[in-house]
């Protein structure tokens, strides 16, 4: 029996990996089921027919003392009844708190995915804060999804190297080249070179303005922005202030996103730090040249070696880099991603039966 942990099933990086993941499990061998903090999203439709799905419902109460007591009684239930209850568990949002806790009571057999690269968001101290709070040296197993958000963390935790591994996303290879053949109203302008940026907008982390800021510096560009967050009407309000409305386009939250990858020239990140964005191996899949603020590897693909241009998270650098790329040809790199999500299947499974 395994037990995977999460916030909620909105579209987003993590939701749409845990997905995958699920489609991906040997329900011969396994049985899965899921505790959201919320049973909502609409993504909740993709999840596997054969692993179920549950609630931890955290209230909102807006008297703080009720609120609290409310959460403690149903965590404490919870616990009690999931308490060695299952062969695996997992806390896969790093994030969520009320899955983390149920994670590690699960099951002796418990884990943690860490899906970015929190040294890069927090300073030390915060750092040791994040992952203190999450009892982080009491899980078995701490799985990464690229080396270098694994090695940032040993630099703070040296100790805990024997329980680390590095296990990327998983992607549907299949789905994603059927869905792209899509029809969608938009085309892209053929006189021009096309960016195409998926992801949360929150710029605390994805900062772009800067790919904003491409598009204003460089002649005959344009820009697709798909998906939604906390900063968008700011970004609107930057691109209609910058007159870019005619280049850049807001497309909101689309459950397909691979139509409009499919138009692009380039797939474009600006961010300030990520783990293993998702938009890479979907960008690969569609064979799309990567144009990226971030350069992470795991153990069978290099994004920067191979499939990507890594640019500076300077501005003025970072325009003059993308003037150079445009005249010159992009990296495109094919790979069997079915041998490289057997790997990590393989691997994974030997985490569900503690072989490692």
């Amino acid at each position: 029996d395994l037990l995977f942990t999460s916030v909620h099933l909105d579209i987003g990086g993590i939701e749409t990996a845990l997905i995958n993941l699920l489609n991906r499990i040997d329900y011969k061998k396994y049985s899965a089921t899921v505790i959201l903090e919320e049973k909502r999203g609409i993504l909740l439709e993709r999840v596997n027919k054969n692993a179920k799905v549950k609630e931890l419902k955290v209230s909102n109460h807006s008297n703080v003392i009720i609120r609290k007591t409310i959460n403690l009684l149903r965590k404490t239930w919870f616990n009690i009844l999931y308490y060695n209850n299952y062969d695996f568990s997992c806390c896969y949002a790093t994030y969520s708190l009320s899955g983390n806790k149920l994670s590690l009571n699960a099951s002796k057999n418990n884990s943690i995915y860490v899906h970015s690269n929190y040294r890069q968001l927090y300073n030390e101290e915060e750092f040791k804060n994040f992952f203190e709070l999450r009892k982080i040296n009491l899980f078995k197993k701490i799985i990464f999804v690229s080396n270098e958000s694994k090695e940032e963390f040993l630099k703070v935790y040296p100790e805990l190297n024997t329980k680390t591994s590095v296990i990327n996303n998983f992607i549907d290879v299949k789905s994603i080249i059927t869905k792209s053949k899509e029809k969608i109203k938009t085309k892209k302008d053929k006189d021009k070179k096309l960016f195409v940026f998926v992801g949360r907008l929150d710029d605390s982390s994805k900062k772009i303005k800067r790919a904003i800021n491409i598009i204003k510096e460089t002649e005959k560009t344009e820009l697709w922005i798909i998906g939604d967050g906390p900063d968008r009407k700011n970004y609107e309000k930057y691109t209609e202030e910058n007159k870019l409305k005619n280049r850049i386009t807001f497309f909101g939250s689309q459950l397909n996103p691979y139509p409009y990858m499919k138009e692009a020239d380039y797939i474009i990140l600006t961010s300030d730090y990520e783990g293993f964005p998702v938009t890479y191996l979907e960008a690969i899949v569609l064979e799309k040249p990567i144009i990226t603020t971030i350069d992470v590897s795991d153990d069978q693909l290099n994004i920067g070696k191979d499939y990507a241009t890594i640019i500076s998270k300077d501005e003025k650098t970072m325009i003059k880099q993308v003037k150079k790329i445009l005249e010159n040809k992009a990296k495109n790199k094919k790979v069997n991603f079915e041998n490289v999500q057997d790997i990590r299947m393989r691997n994974l499974e030997k985490i569900f039966d503690e072989v490692i």
